[in-house]
């Protein structure tokens, strides 16, 4: 199927499938439903040598039509950010569908337990390995993951993500045979949990979807926002998804090498803290010039490894203390960035920061939800396995 025919397809079955879904199960079967539903903001499309990959991105509490994004990775394993070779986790055979699980590495894993409670509700079926590669895709061509928590790790860094939705196919198959291949996905599932979709439960977390971040039109505002505004809209979400209790904005930290400045601090209930910069395309001043934010991850990760250094020394610790009031002193180490943006670097910037941590922001958005829902609305148990084949 050539790229352009990829294109069209998704753009006209997504469109009518979740436009379909919208107009009519929040209205004939709302009291049937566990809580509203949550749709995508954009439909990501990537070319690689062998395969094409759909990925539908984004938490939006209505659905409009998708934004289309189109890029080229070298391979499918740069794409999911792991390096080609045998041992993966787990390996995807033909037609293979995983839903609602969680696949990560055992570094990963240990990480979801000790740093993201709110991650508990999350994982449905899970599949943990030792090696740091989660995907293997045998010759074939299909694999799809839905509502997948991926817990990736290189070293003692960690990159976590919660895949929506994502098709990866085989360049080999004609466009009809895959239009049919949706149609049996779409048909396979539930009718109240349709794909590409999924429902929060009613209560707390139905009024936190009021807020501009779950706006399906969100992804435009954020390049309107400093770091500062952004922080200042997102302070809860950041709060309960890192299980903290104070954020500290843009502190500024001297020492005799200098001045530096994160984008901010998390103190956590736990009293252990979290550095963190934005890799977001938010609005900052340049030279009097203001312009889109560009931080790539091996940027970011510079930045880090500064942090890390920085609360290495006591007299820098007592700095923090005495002007912020928080005693750090072996933080960890974050990146926020695009839900869009492929992880193709992150091997590389693992060497740079060692206790690096990669977070996307429709999973900040996702745990955020998670904590504050009381317990998972989505199916999250398909059986002793979440590999399935499609029929």
């Amino acid at each position: 199927m050539k790229p352009t025919e990829f294109v069209k397809v998704n753009t006209q079955f997504w469109g009518e499938h979740l436009k379909g879904v919208s107009d009519h199960l929040p209205t004939s079967h709302r009291t049937e439903l566990p809580g509203p539903l949550l749709y995508p903001r954009m439909m990501v499309l990537t070319e690689t040598p062998d395969w094409n990959i759909l990925e539908l991105v984004g938490v939006s509490r209505e659905y409009r039509s998708l934004e289309v994004r189109r890029q080229k990775a070298a391979g499918i394993d740069e794409y999911f950010g792991t390096s080609a070779g045998a041992g993966a986790v787990v390996a995807l055979p033909d037609e293979s569908v995983v839903k609602d699980a969680t696949i990560a590495s055992e570094r990963g894993k240990n990480a979801l337990s000790d740093w993201f409670p709110a991650t508990q509700s999350l994982l449905g079926n899970e599949m943990v390995g030792p090696s740091d590669k989660l995907l293997e895709f045998a010759p074939g061509n299909y694999a799809v993951l839905g509502r997948v928590l991926l817990a990736q790790s290189s070293g003692l860094a960690v990159r976590l993500r919660w895949n929506f939705f994502t098709i990866a196919i085989h360049r080999s198959e004609p466009a009809d045979r895959y239009r049919e291949f949706l149609q049996r996905l779409v048909n396979s599932s539930e009718h109240l949990d349709p794909i590409g979709t999924f429902a929060v439960p009613r209560g707390e977390s139905e009024q936190i979807l009021k807020g501009d971040p779950y706006a399906s039109t969100y992804l435009h505002d954020l390049q309107k926002l400093t770091t500062g505004e952004f922080l200042n809209r997102h302070e809860e979400i950041l709060l309960s998804a890192f299980d903290a209790t104070s954020l500290i904005r843009e502190p500024a930290l001297e020492s005799a090498d200098g001045t530096i400045t994160p984008d901010f601090i998390l103190e956590r209930s736990d009293g252990t803290h979290v550095v963190g910069d934005l890799a977001l395309p938010l609005l900052e001043t340049v030279g009097g010039k203001k312009r889109r934010r560009s931080l790539d991850l091996r940027d970011g990760a510079t930045r880090l490894a500064q942090y890390q250094q920085y609360f290495a020394t006591a007299e820098n610790q007592a700095f923090a203390k005495t002007k912020y009031g928080v005693e750090i002193t072996d933080p960890r180490t974050l990146l926020v960035v695009a839900s869009h943006e492929a992880p193709t670097d992150f091997d590389q910037a693992a060497e740079t920061a060692s206790s690096l941590e990669v977070v996307d922001y429709d999973t900040i958005l996702r745990l955020h939800l998670a904590a504050k829902s009381p317990s998972s609305s989505t199916p999250n148990d398909s059986g002793p396995t979440s590999i399935a084949v499609m029929p």
